[in-house]
């Protein structure tokens, strides 16, 4: 039992990163124990126990075993890489279905199954897939709101993903695009699903029924926002977004129960166990080599990423051109905050001399935790831009800037909003990586790039990102010359970033 609770422990530590940061994901808490929930309902109704079939389950246990090293230590330097988590995911479920296989054959394995791969509920979606969702989503929300706003004889218009009222503009974010409710909804009915024993059929009515709830939940939200911004103004919503949010998220669960109850009947009476529901066999070797295994890979990704500790890499920071027309800071709202969880940051905007507007967004995050590295690749340009309503246009690849021997690359990509062309250079540094290995500051970050991370022992390093939107140029070209003349201003190297003052710390951070 405890070679099991250290294996979870692993896999539970990991997807906690996720859970703690990503607010669409915090349900996941819960998941654990619904997991142990569903396994001692089962236990206490186990099926008579057959013996495994062949010799095939120790090859496959001891490659799935063997599998957790190289895995683990990768997902140390990369706790952002969502492909990792899911793998971890597989072989923490796959070692304990074999256990079970092993224990009472085919019947257990039947009978188990569903209480262990529940997990997988509160695993990170897939970066591209969650993206793609988010963007329908947002978009349909959108639409839908403004046509019930007008409606409501609330005078609307949509640009994009924003919504125009007399009192402002209003955004809806992704917690507004219905992702969370989604997730939070496809998790419950697969849960209520097999408390209920139901059948197929039955189990895909929840699942379409909890979505369609889950809708119906998130619409009332996103109207009754903006209906509060048009009465008392875009800054109003900020006192209602989360209260509103945790009501309705309460009322789309209680939504999806009492649909559960009507599609699936009244909850089973549990059979009690066969008289020859013990188990046939027991892989007490297996088991012990398996807590061996975990004790041994955990202690040596320890002892490699402590004897790589890092060297002190090249430090730049931004000074901000206070001295432009119209320069200002951009203040960020609680939501923002919540989300970013940034230690520490600035956003500003300003106009230069040929009339072109630039936006700068500074943020920081503290080396140590996990999921610095987690907030700072989460909110990116190609993912957020495409959220917010904008239709990607131009990717420039990565543009080098060089500054007194530090050479920092950007990522350059250009966003379309109804004819308005915002061209967005974007760059992700990490500390503890030496200036002249700048080509792996590439913010794409390809599986070859994040393996080196591996091989240098770079863990838990403190991130920094720097996005600039221009605007008001007619091409690319034009943008991408202004930004390699101003930014070589911009930049200041070799500069402490505290002693600079170019940053502050947020007043509403969950992180510090």
């Amino acid at each position: 039992m405890s070679v099991f609770g250290a294996l979870w422990y692993l896999l539970i530590d990991r997807l906690s990163q996720f859970w703690a940061v990503e607010f669409e994901y915090s349900f996941g808490w819960v998941v654990p124990v619904l997991c142990l929930y569903l396994f001692f309902i089962r236990w206490r109704s186990r099926p008579e126990a057959q013996p495994p079939a062949g010799g095939w389950v120790r090859l496959i246990f001891g490659l799935t075993a063997f599998g957790l090293f190289p895995t683990w230590l990768i997902g140390q330097a990369n706790s952002d890489w969502r492909a990792v988590v899911w793998l971890l995911m597989a072989e923490v479920v796959g070692l304990s279905l074999y256990t079970i296989y092993w224990m009472g054959g085919k019947p257990w394995l039947r009978h188990f199954a569903f209480s262990i791969c529940l997990i997988a509920t509160a695993t990170p979606w897939p970066t591209f897939l969650e993206s793609k969702i988010v963007h329908v989503l947002t978009q349909l929300s959108t639409v839908l709101t403004v046509g019930a706003l007008n409606l409501w004889h609330i005078d609307a218009v949509r640009h994009g993903n924003l919504i125009e009222l007399r009192t402002g503009i209003v955004g809806l974010d992704e917690a507004c695009s219905g992702i969370q409710s989604l997730q939070a909804s496809v998790m419950m009915t697969l849960f209520l699903g097999e408390l209920y024993q139901t059948t197929i059929r039955r189990r895909v009515a929840l699942l379409i029924s909890g979505a369609v709830v889950a809708f119906v939940c998130n619409g009332v939200r996103t109207f009754s926002l903006t209906a509060i911004a048009a009465s008392g103004g875009p800054e109003s919503v900020a006192n209602w977004h989360d209260p509103l949010g945790y009501v309705l998220m309460a009322a789309c669960f209680l939504g999806v129960i009492a649909v559960s109850r009507v599609i699936s009947g009244p909850l089973p009476v549990i059979a009690p166990a066969s008289s020859a529901s013990s188990p046939t066999s027991f892989p007490y070797g297996m088991i012990v080599s398996l807590g061996a295994w975990i004790l041994f890979f955990w202690a040596g990704t320890e002892i490699w990423y402590r004897l790589h500790t890092p060297a002190q890499a090249a430090q730049w920071s931004i000074v901000w051109p206070i001295h432009k027309a119209e320069f200002a800071d951009i203040p960020f709202s609680k939501t923002e905050l919540d989300k970013l969880e940034f230690n520490k940051g600035r956003g500003a905007e300003w106009t230069e001399a040929d009339g072109s507007r630039w936006v700068a967004y500074f943020l920081k995050w503290a080396k140590g935790p996990s999921w610095s590295r987690i907030l700072a690749r989460g909110h990116r340009p190609e993912v957020c831009f495409p959220a917010a309503g904008y239709k990607a246009c131009g990717d420039h690849g990565m543009i080098e800037v060089e500054t007194e021997g530090v050479s920092i690359p950007f990522h350059a990509l250009d966003f379309d909003d109804g004819g308005r062309k915002s061209y967005v250079f974007f760059c992700l540094w990490e500390d503890g990586v030496k200036s002249s290995d700048v080509s792996w500051h590439d913010d794409r970050w390809t599986q070859f790039t994040r393996l080196r991370s591996v091989l240098l022992g770079e863990r838990s390093l403190g991130q920094q990102t720097l996005e600039i939107v221009i605007s008001g140029y007619d091409s690319s070209e034009q943008a991408v010359a202004a930004f390699r003349r101003e930014i070589v201003t911009l930049i200041n190297p070799g500069r402490d970033l505290d002693a600079s003052g170019s940053l502050v710390v947020p007043q509403v951070a969950k992180r510090q």
